[in-house]
């Protein structure tokens, strides 16, 4: 991609029902992007934490409305005694503006190889394939185990370790981005809120401009446009 933009998807409020939301948002998006024909990389899948590298479009003006708090409104599924919870994940979008005076030297790395965790069956659990790479100048370091192989973790790894460096040294140069992405990503209070997803009356409220959608599902299935013209 030429010229790149990012979306970050965050876990907030709400323990396991916000990292539920995640996924929920995660897969609205790139339905969104698959719709739209339009190119999209995910540079990293963590259970609490979703990057997407997304080609430039004319949609960028309405993602970029969409950093903030998104909240969501609905019974968990583990819940027994019926109770509405109220959990939230960020949004961040921005350019992604790469630092062309930064190179990865393999020196300043410092690699470790562990047994991987979680769900994935014998074949995860039974091989050194997890993989953690600390880069010792800033101590910013990148732990993967989505694949199998340690070789391709290593190089999934290096290359999140590189895009994360590279927003770190950027947003140290940009104050202002920096400040705002704090506010959008470390602050995950309610009341700074982008949308409600109410799921017990199959309702969206747009908080920017207090409108209301009552096609909850349509959305979470990618049709973003619904949001974008309302």
């Amino acid at each position: 991609m030429d010229e790149g933009y990012i979306l970050e998807i965050r876990q907030g409020i709400g323990g396991d029902e916000s990292i539920c939301f995640l996924k929920d948002l995660k897969k609205m998006y790139i339905k969104f992007f698959q719709k739209k024909k339009l190119n999209y990389k995910i540079l990293l899948n963590l259970e609490k934490e979703i990057i997407i590298e997304l080609e430039n479009s004319i949609y960028n003006n309405f993602l970029f409305n969409e950093s903030g708090i998104h909240r969501v409104q609905r019974i968990p599924k583990n819940e027994t005694q019926g109770k509405m919870q109220t959990s939230t994940c960020s949004i961040f979008f921005k350019k992604n503006i790469k630092n062309e005076n930064f190179i990865l030297n393999n020196k300043e790395l410092k690699i470790e190889t562990c047994k991987s965790s979680g769900s994935g069956g014998q074949h995860v659990n039974t091989t050194n394939s997890s993989i953690k790479i600390t880069h010792l100048p800033t101590k910013i370091f990148v732990e993967c185990s989505d694949e199998r192989s340690q070789l391709l973790n290593k190089t999934k790894a290096i290359k999140i370790l590189n895009f994360r460096i590279n927003k770190f040294l950027n947003e140290q140069i940009n104050f202002k981005n920096n400040l705002n992405r704090k506010n959008v990503i470390f602050k995950s209070e309610r009341s700074k809120k982008i949308r409600t997803y109410n799921f017990q009356n199959n309702k969206i409220i747009n908080h920017l401009n207090n409108n209301n959608c009552f096609q909850l599902n349509k959305v979470l299935n990618g049709d973003l446009d619904i949001l974008f013209k309302n």
